[in-house]
């Protein structure tokens, strides 16, 4: 069982959800992430009527000006009504984003607020200054346990404070660029802290939009560089994505 642990086929079209959900079940599992409201919304519809799939709410920076004071009510009814949601996020910081810095914390430190009202894990976007989102982190969680920090391109400073407080380090499919400082994160990540992604269909694989299904893609990759098998890859993955968001996949 390969498990994509960030994606958003909420933002796939119909085609493309379809082909997904017809030749997934059994072979993968998807957290499928959501970016506002609205894809929030269809993230539910989604992994409540597929098997395969679990939802993660989020509101990324670049939504940071649609957030108001109903929306986290919103949320809240969203994740009572279902039992398929497993994460909050993705939301964080993002210096390409728009939104003032000062409003992109405020909605950041409010889903924050959030994940640990509802104690789900906490899924992080940061592209900014690393220091920016640790102190924030710092304010709320003495442990980053229940973290996940997305799309890892950072240095190898920043990948050990992640693991010096047991946070969860996420590779994307930019990995496949093999970007010296990337590969060496990953050379130096334990097993016990590493999950994998695809962040499809926002990252590009071999000049394409990528799906889902890449995912094996990051599997095959991964394993020479931490010189592990295959299975042995997948049982750590599993039992770190049972750990951090409560599936079971097998």
């Amino acid at each position: 069982m390969l498990i994509d642990c960030h994606c958003h086929i909420n933002s796939l079209n119909f085609p493309e959800r379809n082909y997904l959900i017809t030749h997934a079940e059994g072979h993968y599992v998807f957290i499928d992430v959501s970016i506002d409201y609205p894809s929030s919304q269809q993230s539910i519809e989604l992994s409540d009527s597929v098997p395969c799939i679990y939802s993660s709410l989020g509101f990324h920076p670049f939504s940071a000006d649609g957030f108001n004071e109903t929306v986290l009510t919103r949320y809240e009814e969203m994740i009572a009504g279902s039992k398929k949601v497993v994460a909050i996020g993705e939301v964080g910081l993002d210096y390409k984003a728009s939104i003032p810095l000062k409003k992109q914390l405020a909605v950041f430190e409010q889903f924050i607020a959030l994940a640990q009202k509802v104690h789900l894990p906490l899924i992080v976007h940061n592209r900014l200054a690393d220091t920016i989102l640790l102190d924030v982190l710092n304010n709320y969680f003495d442990c980053y346990e229940k973290v996940i920090f997305h799309c890892f391109s950072q240095d190898e400073k920043f990948l050990e404070a992640i693991i010096a407080k047991g946070g969860n380090v996420s590779f994307s499919l930019n990995l496949l660029r093999k970007k010296k400082n990337i590969l060496e994160a990953l050379k130096r990540v334990p097993l016990e802290n590493l999950l994998l992604e695809t962040d499809s269909p926002y990252m590009y694989i071999k000049g394409r939009k990528s799906s889902p299904f890449d995912i094996q893609e990051m599997y095959r990759f991964v394993c020479p560089v931490q010189n592990i098998t295959q299975e042995e890859l997948c049982r750590s993955i599993s039992l770190n994505v049972k750990r951090v968001f409560n599936i079971t996949a097998e």
